[in-house]
């Protein structure tokens, strides 16, 4: 049996929470990992659970099932988003039901990117450890303290990174079918891989011409 004093207790409300992508789930796509076919929802809907390459069932991923529930209408929510003072992506619901939440990527792994590191590197963790001391936590820089601030202290790559961040101006590759999926900051990687296929190509071609 309740108290008095408990059933007069406010209660507590949640004020926001922080996310990681969901992106990087095993299995947020469909595909194939060993057949390296990977399909968003909407290429699902038009080609099907069939692999193209060797024709047996594609695992299906999370967001091909998110699908099928809002076209039966289970899930119809609208996601308002607007940017606070830091320049930070809120993502709110329309009808005030649920708490607002914005995605992050952790700091570590800001600078490590930022650095062309990891996050085990003896520099990383020396620029983590003097911002979170400069200004309190990790949160605290990731969301409520100025660019400028933290390029003064950690220098101008690694603040562009957590400007980025907050924005949501990053670059993702979902998981799928065991595979987890990639958040980078910038696409250099990205542009590194095309390059390389273009480059490949480009000697096939050649060689095909006699030119080698």
């Amino acid at each position: 049996m309740q108290h008095s004093s408990q059933l007069s207790a406010p209660r507590t409300k949640v004020a926001y929470t922080i996310e990681f992508y969901p992106e990087e789930g095993k299995y947020h796509y469909t595909g194939h990992r060993n057949c390296k076919v990977v399909q968003m929802p909407e290429e699902t809907k038009t080609n099907g659970t069939t692999c193209p390459v060797c024709q047996r069932k594609l695992t299906v991923g999370v967001m091909h099932r998110v699908q099928q529930l809002a076209a039966r209408g289970i899930s119809n929510f609208q996601f308002p988003i607007s940017n606070d003072e830091f320049g930070v992506r809120w993502i709110k619901d329309e009808d005030g039901k649920r708490p607002p939440f914005v995605k992050l990527v952790p700091l570590l792994e800001i600078i490590a990117e930022a650095l062309s590191s990891t996050t085990a590197s003896g520099k990383v963790r020396e620029v983590f450890e003097n911002l979170v001391e400069k200004f309190g936590s990790e949160m605290a820089v990731l969301l409520q303290t100025d660019t400028a601030e933290i390029a003064k202290l950690a220098g101008p790559r690694v603040a562009e990174g957590v400007g980025k961040v907050r924005s949501g101006d990053i670059v993702i590759a979902p998981g799928f079918d065991g595979e987890y999926g990639k958040v980078k900051i910038w696409n250099t990687e990205i542009q590194n891989s095309k390059l390389k296929s273009q480059n490949s190509t480009e000697e096939k071609v050649s060689e095909q011409m006699g030119l080698f």
